[in-house]
């Protein structure tokens, strides 16, 4: 699976949200997130690591209290070097949401100064989002996607993507909201591109769990369904 490109749009405010440029510019926030997708016919479950810096990041690296013989290396995300990323691939997902953990994030930073810095990680997912609209409305070119609350859900966001490409990405939408409208002509699509009548686009609904006190920035779990839609046509 592509990664959750989402997360630049909801996280990048974390480092100034989490960072004191009057502190050590050797300074990270990592986050632990347990990921829930359909694969085949089952709900499958893996983990999504983040680090974010105020500065920049060299190398980050990722282990854990109950499997430390297992490292996880993570990499700039979309370039992005004070955001760097890592989700285990699809052939790792289990249909058991994965063990309560404690994740030690071991980074280098540009300067050459080394830090390290824990998420705690409940064992708690949230279930797939269920669509109970997603179509093309041809009198106001848009796609109108409407689901079915998700109980402990804080928040989510809707992505389309055309083929292995990003093309659009809503903000981060509250949680009393069930249904957005994605407009061919409104914000949220990539620089420059134009959704092409006839074309089928995948259109993904995300729905996030918070850290206990926490926020879009401090994710416990995040899940995400996804419907094929035709645009120019119903």
């Amino acid at each position: 699976m592509k990664h959750f490109r989402i997360f630049i749009l909801l996280l990048t405010a974390a480092i100034a949200g989490s960072c004191n440029k009057a502190n050590d510019q050797a300074t990270g926030v990592g986050d632990a997130v347990i990921v829930a997708k359909k694969i085949g016919s089952n709900t499958e479950y893996g983990i999504a690591f983040y680090a974010y810096t105020f500065s920049s990041f060299k190398t980050v690296k990722v282990v854990s209290a109950l499997h430390p013989e297992i490292v996880y290396t993570l990499k700039a995300n979309q370039g992005y070097t004070t955001n760097f990323y890592y989700q285990i691939p699809d052939s790792d997902f289990t249909t058991t949401v994965p063990e309560a953990d404690t994740y030690t994030f071991s980074a280098t930073f540009d300067n050459g100064v080394s830090n390290s810095f824990q998420d705690i990680l409940a064992n708690k997912a949230l279930p797939l989002p269920v669509f109970e609209k997603c179509v093309y409305d041809p009198p106001t070119s848009s796609i109108d996607v409407i689901w079915t609350p998700l109980a402990d859900a804080d928040s989510y966001a809707i992505n389309i993507w055309d083929g292995p490409t990003l093309v659009f990405a809503s903000t981060e939408l509250n949680k009393a909201n069930n249904y957005y409208t994605i407009a061919g002509s409104g914000n949220g699509w990539a620089n420059g591109f134009t959704p092409k009548n006839g074309k089928t686009y995948i259109v993904r609904l995300l729905a996030f769990l918070y850290e206990p006190g926490g926020d879009a920035y401090n994710m416990q779990a995040t899940s995400m369904s996804e419907s094929n839609v035709v645009w120019g046509t119903n």
